[in-house]
């Protein structure tokens, strides 16, 4: 047993329920404990990579604790292999940077700001790193109410509006997945996710059916897949800009990791494609990236078109995952990396472009990049590499995706990678090209601008923003010129999706 794997989930969980009392003690130490939670939840990630480096390169990491002593399947489980292995690796390093990134930025509220999102970090970790399906629905609601509380942040009228339905959806869909866990629990008398896995062919499939369209249903509307995805991007668009890069970066690719192991390690890819609901997962998922696409090039604000952009990705994700090839899942294990850091990075460059601006729709970004012009730069790399231009991140793992889906004789899903490049150049250089409009300013306007600062906006906003920015565009571009870092690691992880027997005997047994 290794029992960092539970401080994973316990370091950030246990910052968020100092930092009220930090508060109390002393309001300027708060950032210095949130840096230190944040930072020893990276050391704890880096001691675990190191110490078992070997055993990554040899294919056969594995991490497990049993809470409370109790073995398997009575007991509840943690569970680390390489697949929640590269997950909590990238999931740690945005949220890091976010949390520098929020320093200086939130303001009014910061310590309840804090507390809410620590909290998504334990619960992110906790829904990657758990083995039992109870706390898998835990974890997503604690996601959900957190998250729910920060999309409201702002306590706007529109906020407020977009809180309720984010959280109208998102609780419908942990009911539903509430559901599914309980038919389950009483038709196999067990929660854990090896022991389930174990015997779910041994169930009628009319209920196999029943569950696997319930956990579905529940997780399609978590991604926002189609017909699922009206409510996703007024949820980017009124949160504050760290909440929604932690939305699209994070939380997007939580969920996704649930989707993978819950339909291949729980219920088994067989059983999908015997209940033939595989193409028609697929059909969905294509649909969907195209209509993201689509709506964001029709979109006039620029958070709402990231939030139809992130639709558009993680629709094709979803789609070349369900090919169930290694090609398929190599590019879209790939893509996941990337677009966390794409897309996060660029909500982190909009808070800091859109901070002068009177909102967030397309004519009033007219002029940004000329005032604020090395931010802009590295927004524009960011943007191209969402588009997929090379030597950039966001090309290579297209390509993979690409190339999967042409191995597969998908050819519409190689239509969709094309027709999503294609309509976001067009989308994207609108918006580059009105950041560039020159833009006269009058005596009013800049009174407006200078008195608009908040406290500290220099040091905090042109430094430690700027800087966080620039770091995100730097592994765009470093990781694009040497994406073959990833390889190994990729590797490792489609072994763990496809080799269920060896999680089952590792949990159980290991």
């Amino acid at each position: 047993m290794d029992i960092r794997i539970l401080f994973l989930i316990l370091v950030p969980l246990g910052t968020a329920f100092l930092i009220p009392f930090i508060d109390l003690i002393n309001a300027k130490l708060r950032r210095f404990f949130v840096l230190l939670g944040i930072l020893l939840e990276s050391y704890l990630i880096i001691s675990i990579i190191i110490n078992n480096f070997q055993q990554l390169k040899n294919g056969d990491f594995f991490l497990q604790y049993y809470l409370g002593g109790w073995h398997p399947p009575l007991g509840i489980t943690l569970a680390m292999d390489a697949l929640s292995l590269v997950f909590a690796v990238i999931t740690a390093l945005s949220l890091f940077l976010i949390v520098i990134y929020s320093i200086g930025y939130i303001g009014h509220h910061e310590g309840k700001y804090y507390v809410l999102y620590f909290l998504i970090a334990a619960a992110s970790m906790g829904a990657i790193l758990t083995a039992d399906m109870f706390n898998i629905y835990v974890f997503i609601e604690m996601l959900t109410i957190t998250s729910g509380a920060l999309i409201g942040f702002k306590r706007t009228q529109e906020a407020s509006a977009a809180a309720i339905k984010y959280l109208i959806y998102n609780v419908l869909a942990g009911l539903l997945f509430f559901l599914g866990v309980l038919i389950i629990y009483f038709n196999l008398g067990t929660l854990n996710m090896a022991d389930i896995s174990q015997n779910f062919a041994s169930l009628e499939s009319g209920i196999q059916l029943f569950i696997s369209a319930i956990f579905l249903t529940a997780i399609l509307i978590k991604m926002g897949i189609f017909p699922f995805l009206f409510w996703l991007p007024k949820s980017y668009d009124t949160a504050p800009s760290p909440v929604t890069a932690v939305l699209s970066g994070v939380l997007s690719k939580v969920y996704l990791y649930i989707f993978i192991r819950i339909f291949w390690t729980v219920i088994g890819f067989e059983t999908l494609e015997a209940l033939n609901l595989n193409v028609l997962l697929l059909d969905l998922a294509l649909l969907s990236s195209f209509l993201g696409h689509v709506f964001a090039l029709q979109s006039n604000n620029i958070k709402r078109l990231l939030g139809y952009s992130s639709i558009g990705h993680i629709g094709m994700i979803t789609a070349v995952i369900m090919l169930n090839t290694e090609a398929g899942f190599y590019g879209g294990l790939l893509h996941i990396i990337s677009h966390m850091f794409m897309k996060a990075g660029l909500f982190v460059a909009c808070g800091y472009l859109l901070q002068y601006t009177r909102s967030h729709a397309y004519r009033d970004f007219k002029g940004v990049g000329i005032r604020n012009r090395s931010v802009f730069i590295a927004f524009i790399a960011l943007l191209l590499s969402m588009i997929g231009m090379p030597p950039l991140l966001g090309f290579a793992s297209k390509w993979y995706v690409l190339m999967a889906f042409l191995e597969a004789r998908s050819y519409f899903g190689a239509f969709i990678v094309i027709f999503g490049s294609l309509t976001a150049v067009i989308y994207y250089l609108r918006y580059i090209a009105k950041g560039f409009e020159e833009v006269k300013l009058t005596e009013d306007d800049l009174k407006e601008e200078i008195y608009s600062r908040p406290l500290l906006s220099v040091l905090y906003r042109e430094k430690i923003v700027s800087f966080i920015t620039y770091a995100y565009t730097a592994i765009i571009v470093g990781f694009g010129l040497g994406f073959r870092f990833f390889d190994m690691p990729l590797r490792v992880s489609i072994e763990s999706i496809m080799n269920v027997e060896r999680y089952i005997e590792l949990v159980l047994g290991g």
